[in-house]
């Protein structure tokens, strides 16, 4: 895509990123987020510009020494199918590089896009970290119908 361009956000842009994540989980599709959650992580963001505006977001959190997530990849639905997850899925991957993190884990529906980009599917019980982290917080916890993807890094 044209003018395309993929970076660390601003605080500027909190707002169109809170749109972007709140958008999905009002169709449950992700948790939502709160303003306070934004700007706290808000160094683990990128996101993709085009034209001015905020098209998509997605995140790297470090969970620990051995790995990190793929969290809050929201594309909006104007810019759906045009290769913008998998650009920003690529710039978190190559963050996790730069921390030299083994692994990264992703929560999803989104099975087949993650399959694409090289992901396995794993049981989500084999990474505690996580469950420690956010899963206690999630209101569906007991329920949980994510499905849970992993990615071995490699160095040379």
């Amino acid at each position: 895509m044209d003018n395309l361009i993929i970076r660390k956000p601003t605080v500027n842009d909190v707002p169109q990123i809170l749109e972007l994540i709140n958008g999905y989980a009002n169709a449950q599709m992700m948790l939502n987020k709160s303003h306070y959650r934004i700007y706290t992580t808000l160094q683990n963001f990128i996101v993709a510009e085009h034209n001015n505006k905020i098209c998509g977001c997605c995140a790297l959190s470090i969970l620990w020494a051995d790995l990190g997530e793929i969290c809050s990849l929201a594309v909006s639905a104007d810019y759906l199918k045009q290769g913008i997850g998998s650009e920003l899925v690529k710039a978190c991957i190559n963050e996790a590089k730069k921390y030299r993190l083994p692994r990264i884990i992703t929560l999803t529906y989104q099975d087949k896009f993650f399959e694409k980009m090289g992901f396995t599917f794993s049981d989500k019980n084999a990474f505690p970290r996580k469950l420690w982290r956010e899963c206690l917080e999630c209101p569906k916890l007991e329920h949980c119908d994510e499905l849970a993807y992993v990615l071995d890094l490699h160095y040379d």
